[in-house]
């Protein structure tokens, strides 16, 4: 059929008028993909040509998807797999009677028979499940996770970066075509997920450090608590990568002599005034305000509600450390923002006591953490304006980040002769106070703290290197 109107598999999506092929991608495979629909150009603006060309290109994206949806069907066959081996594995430690147990093992030996004929790879991997001898990879992850959680001993943040490095041991295992269980991760497999699936991925080795370790501590706790062999090695153990050095040359020297290397920094008089006063959100800007006029951490002031904003202080109810629960006066310079964001614009009347301060942003899931989100829109402001400062072109972080602005406050109350023990109680750090502030006095001084509070100035939007 060439008919002038016939257009299936066919799309213009440039302004230049040349066709390109089109398939819709299969809903299973748009997440593999990305995509919802594959595009391909035909090198042609001419109709007919267009037409007569679509077959052959139709034909190889379709292809090309079927060739992805291989792996991935018997990915999602080999899931169910190990679903039913669990479940099984349940039914048989649950079975009271001989002859139930009889009944059971009958029809398992009949599946593995069946499984054998088309996998003996998937046949053994479900009878090991079954049989207890083999364990699911995240089977156990979050009774780890929960046990750590009641011992208080692990950071919120590590739990995180441990459900992360478990995803990328499970991800890599399926690209490598390796059985998805503990027992099959062996010190050469742990050897070739660190140099094939991160190594050769040009991951950071301070980062590939930090996710041995971590699936090294949980590979400990399953062989503590009788998961694996107590005298089984630890597959994990010597695979950290060699200690980076960082050099020093003398572009690595401030003006000071002192050595720059990859510490962070605070902003300086000239980048706090782009930032603060440049194109950003309302969200955006409120919150660099707050940061830079109080020394508050970007979470802090996402988790402030109505009732944590009144009476002149910020009255900080979660925080990082002990320490960091404090009240901290709230700067002349903040009025406007405080007011506008614990009333409402149409009434006039305060808002609820539990409302944040900040109600857009979402939780995180994993913490409560708010955030998350805004931290990532705010590095995207950054340097969309020019504030940057990476050690070298190839550095994974700058030196410079949202909080900065907590490290500038700091500076600034220094610079304006502020005592160390008062910014350190404004800030909710433990290191600095005196015996006088941190262990006789049980009373906040508050006008002391507003005052160092009310010493930091933000500079104007044309600041040179001394603010006003």
């Amino acid at each position: 059929m060439g008919w002038t109107g016939d257009k299936r598999y066919l799309t213009q999506p440039r302004r230049d008028g040349t066709w390109y092929a089109v398939v819709e991608v299969p809903r299973g495979l748009r997440d593999a993909l990305g995509k919802r629909r594959l595009l391909r150009s035909l090198k042609t603006t001419d109709l007919s040509a267009a037409q007569a060309a679509r077959w052959k290109v139709v034909a190889e994206l379709r292809e090309e998807m079927d060739a992805l949806a291989a792996p991935k069907k018997h990915e999602d066959e080999r899931q169910a797999l190990i679903s039913e081996a669990l479940e099984v594995r349940q039914e048989l430690r649950e079975a009271h009677t001989r002859s139930r147990v009889e009944m059971i093992e009958e029809g398992l030996g009949a599946r593995i028979d069946r499984l054998r004929d088309r996998s003996p790879d998937d046949a053994a991997v479900y009878a090991d499940i079954v049989a207890g001898k083999a364990d699911p990879l995240d089977t156990h992850l979050e009774r780890y996770l929960t046990t750590r959680r009641a011992a208080k001993d692990f950071a919120q943040r590590s739990e995180a970066d441990c459900r992360t490095a478990m995803a990328d041991l499970t991800a890599w295992m399926k690209e490598a075509r390796r059985p998805l269980t503990v027992q099959a991760v062996t010190s050469r497999t742990a050897g070739e997920f660190r140099d094939l699936g991160m190594v050769a991925k040009g991951i950071n080795p301070r980062t590939i450090n930090k996710k041995l370790s971590l699936l090294s501590v949980f590979w400990k706790w399953m062989s503590k608590v009788g998961i694996l062999d107590h005298d089984a090695p630890n597959p994990w153990s010597g695979k950290q990568l060699p200690r980076v050095r960082d050099w020093r040359d003398s572009q690595d020297v401030d003006e000071n002599g002192q050595s720059r290397g990859s510490k962070p920094r605070p902003y300086t008089d000239q980048e706090v005034a782009k930032l603060v006063h440049g194109p950003a959100t309302r969200d955006l800007k409120d919150l660099m305000w707050i940061a830079a006029l109080s020394g508050m951490r970007l979470e802090e002031i996402g988790q402030l509600r109505v009732r944590d904003c009144v009476d002149g202080l910020f009255d900080i109810r979660r925080a990082k450390t002990k320490a960091g629960v404090r009240k901290v006066p709230i700067h002349a310079a903040l009025a406007d923002i405080i007011r506008d964001r614990t009333t409402s614009a149409k009434t006039g009347e305060s808002l609820p006591p539990d409302a944040f301060i900040f109600p857009d942003f979402p939780e995180s899931g994993w913490d409560g953490a708010r955030t998350m989100a805004i931290s990532k829109r705010f590095a995207t402001y950054r340097r969309r304006l020019g504030v940057d400062d990476k050690p070298d072109p190839n550095a994974r972080r700058s030196r410079v980040d949202f909080h900065s602005f907590r490290r500038w406050f700091s500076r600034k109350c220094e610079e304006a002769g502020q005592h160390e023990s008062v910014v350190a109680r404004v800030m909710g750090h433990s290191d600095g106070l005196s015996i006088t502030f941190g262990l006789y006095s049980q009373a906040q001084p508050l006008e002391i703290m507003r005052t160092c509070v009310e010493s930091v100035k933000l500079p104007p939007p044309n600041a040179g290197k001394k603010a006003v």
